[in-house]
């Protein structure tokens, strides 16, 4: 029944799907999910994702839907954007500030399915069990010796932060002057469509009077060279190499222990937690979508997001959706994402 994308054709897919039906007349025969993960796709990961369309064609055959179901991973949520916005892509994991370009540059095309959840990392739990949101008791937190990003499932979270990750030999800089330390440096961010590699820190610069440029910064006007590298891991891997003088990523990257293995192997008696320290986090930023077309029936998409709450509650579910570190699915309004939707008409003003 199904059709599983070659382990080469989901290294290289180009988004250029032919729509099947016509996805604008209703539920189409193959459902296109796109993926976009922010963390490197090894073969193993490529496997548990295949299975996820197993699962998935299972869990929407049990809601009465006989449909096959094809993943794909992508390298740019700009292309899964404009693939959903011509019908070519039918369900596309995506971030809640390109869930509100898409919203905002293609209205009435695309709508939220499910907010995902995380585990809290234990610092932002305190002892009677409530979130803590005060970033300075984070970063300190984040800063302490001992802290390995240690999350707890007990607790679940709606939101995360970027963070600005420096080295700690050059940690001096910031103690005092704070994130101002980092005009005239080179920051390793992803591209101008991520918003925990991107969109957040660049509003964060902005509160700060500060701003990014691509050429050579001029510290003087608070300007910061905005070095793009593919990858939250790579990015990372760019800053403990020496490569920048910080990283804007999500927050903690540095959990993804095996995407560092060799930078560990030659540096033995290093802890990469004690190597790099946390400048600052933005505002909370929303967790991630699935969202899907608004041309698929009011049956499927409910069908789709019963299907993702059953599977995630699985292990080998949890398993194919590590690639992202959700822990489980609420489903999600429109109406949630105005607050996003603001944030990026402001930096989006022109």
């Amino acid at each position: 029944m199904k059709k599983i994308l070659s382990l080469f054709a989901l290294f290289v897919m180009a988004f250029s799907f032919v729509a099947c039906n016509g996805t604008s007349q209703g539920d189409p025969e193959t459902l296109i999910v796109m993926f976009v993960p922010s963390t490197t796709i090894d073969t193993e990961k490529l496997s548990l994702l295949q299975n996820l369309e197993t699962m998935l064609e299972e869990e929407l055959a049990a809601a009465g839907y006989e449909i096959n179901v094809n993943i794909g991973v992508g390298t740019s949520y700009s292309s899964v954007t404009e693939g959903m916005a011509s019908g070519q892509i039918h369900v596309g994991f995506l971030t809640s500030q390109q869930y509100a370009y898409t919203t905002l540059q293609y209205p009435g095309k695309v709508e939220v399915l499910l907010t995902s959840v995380r585990n809290a990392y234990e610092i932002q739990i305190d002892e009677d069990g409530n979130e803590i949101t005060d970033l300075d008791e984070l970063i300190e937190a984040a800063n302490t010796e001992g802290y390995d990003a240690a999350t707890t499932a007990d607790h679940k979270v709606s939101s995360y932060y970027s963070m600005l990750l420096v080295r700690t030999e050059d940690y001096a800089d910031y103690e005092t002057a704070g994130i101002e330390g980092l005009a005239g440096k080179n920051v390793a961010v992803q591209s101008e469509t991520s918003g925990s590699g991107y969109i957040y820190p660049s509003f964060l610069l902005y509160q700060n009077n500060m701003s990014f440029v691509t050429g050579t910064p001029v510290a003087a006007n608070g300007e910061v060279k905005a070095t793009t590298i593919g990858g939250h891991t790579s990015a990372v891997l760019a800053l403990l190499n020496g490569e920048v003088d910080g990283v804007f990523t999500f927050f903690d990257a540095r959990y993804v222990s095996s995407a560092y293995e060799a930078w560990a192997a030659a540096n033995p008696d290093t802890n990469i937690f004690e190597y790099t320290k946390v400048v600052a986090l933005t505002s909370p930023i929303y967790n991630d979508t699935i969202s899907g077309l608004t041309s698929l029936s009011d049956g499927l998409r409910a069908a789709i997001q019963d299907a993702f709450i059953n599977i995630i509650a699985t292990e080998d579910g949890a398993a194919a959706l590590a690639i992202y570190n959700h822990t489980g699915y609420l489903k999600a309004v429109d109406s949630a994402y105005d607050s996003e939707r603001e944030l990026y008409q402001f930096l989006h003003q022109e």
